[in-house]
């Protein structure tokens, strides 16, 4: 649910979309037997299947996975390569440090614009939301410091980031300070979508 306000934005700001990305879910048509990073392999690998036979019209195939999986991405780079509606990036540690990076919302939303508590994680000198090791983590001692919550970020909590989302990320996106943020993971990844948001046509809105 994190991904699909980003894509809009990086479309509006950098390709002239003026209307919202529709993200799907590979897995409506694909059903995952795995879990994790085997499953998105082998969702790609069927995906790459049936592009040999079938018409999808879909811009693109977007695939977010995190450093940790060089494997996985070699094998995903070798099925895609040549194939230029798939997009890949790499959240570095988890796709959490994009939402970290974005400091003017993530303040907002945790009550702490003003007033961040200096012994907490995300207010240390010249943090880098690239650089967390454990961006849950620091959602989640946001959360336990904040009084504005009744719950905990935890290890993801969806519902937290769905309120995050519809508060702050549908309409309001920074990806300006996330690219500063996480310059090697999103401000890659941005270059790359917003090349390929650039190749499709207005009526090609929807993706994966």
């Amino acid at each position: 649910m994190l991904l699909p306000p980003l894509l809009s934005r990086i479309a509006q700001d950098q390709a002239g979309f003026t209307w919202p990305v529709a993200a799907g879910d590979v897995a409506e048509i694909f059903p995952i037997r795995k879990r994790g990073h085997g499953g998105v392999l082998e969702t790609v690998r069927a995906l790459v299947k049936v592009l040999d036979t079938d018409v999808f019209d879909h811009a693109c195939f977007v695939i977010i996975l995190d450093r940790r999986t060089r494997p996985v991405q070699r094998k995903i780079e070798r099925l895609i390569r040549d194939r230029d509606r798939f997009v890949m990036g790499i959240a570095i540690e988890e796709i959490e440090a994009w939402w970290l990076g974005d400091r003017t919302n993530t303040l907002s939303w945790s009550g702490f614009r003003r007033n961040l508590p200096a012994h907490c994680r995300y207010a240390k000198t010249a943090y880098l939301s690239e650089r967390d090791k454990e961006p849950k983590r620091t959602l989640d001692e946001l959360t336990r410091l904040s009084s504005k919550f009744t719950t905990c970020y935890g290890h993801g909590s969806v519902d937290l980031a769905s309120d995050f989302v519809d508060e702050y990320w549908q309409h309001n996106a920074r990806t300006d300070e996330i690219a500063i943020q996480c310059p090697n993971g999103f401000g890659r990844f941005q270059s790359r979508m917003a090349n390929r948001f650039r190749q499709v046509k207005p009526t090609q809105g929807r993706l994966f």
